[in-house]
């Protein structure tokens, strides 16, 4: 243990001081971090984030003695809430990983990938500028910025996505359910 002149000298910053403290209580709270959490990294990033809070907390810490409880106390503390952190991101993956298997999801994807792809399909099969803009429009780029990089006007802008819808439109009579996600993307 650190005589009371050391302790003194550490509170006001001693780094020498607070090496010796370090080099004396490391590998035992290292064992006992392990036993907690039984990962060896995460055990190292307790007890080293609790030597940190040490140096951050040495000028309230009384005297030489609360040190060592201070140390295995708030090791304890991080590692059950490291545990319990653990435990509720493992819930919820498992909770994901049965919704992921599940028919519904599965067919949803499906059915989300194929709506994409013919949508995609429609709008490659357009041309020049309406094409251009309605590309543009998709990805969220506001009708004053597509105007600027094509060198349009906004009311052009706004011809070229009312063209395009009308050609989508036609194009995909056969799937009515894509109009309101066509009016969505194209921001009418």
């Amino acid at each position: 243990m650190i005589t009371p002149r050391d302790f003194e000298s550490f509170k006001k910053g001693n780094r020498v001081v607070f090496k010796q403290i370090f080099d004396t209580f490391y590998k035992g709270l290292l064992i006992f971090a392990r036993n907690f959490v039984q990962e060896s990294d995460v055990a190292e990033d307790l007890v080293q984030e609790i030597f940190v809070k040490l140096w951050e907390k040495r000028e309230t810490i009384e005297n030489p003695t609360t040190i060592k409880a201070f140390l295995y106390v708030s090791v304890r503390n991080r590692a059950l809430n490291h545990i319990r952190r653990s435990k509720i991101i493992q819930e919820h993956q498992k909770e994901e990983i049965q919704f992921k298997s599940s028919e519904s999801f599965f067919k949803n994807q499906m059915i989300e990938e194929e709506t994409y792809r013919m949508l995609l399909q429609a709008v490659d099969e357009l041309e020049g500028q309406t094409k251009k803009v309605c590309v543009m429009s998709m990805n969220g780029v506001q009708n004053a910025q597509i105007a600027e990089e094509l060198n349009l006007s906004t009311s052009t802008v706004k011809y070229h996505k009312t063209k395009a819808f009308d050609i989508l439109r036609s194009r995909l009579k056969d799937h009515i359910f894509l109009l309101p996600i066509l009016a969505q993307l194209l921001d009418l």
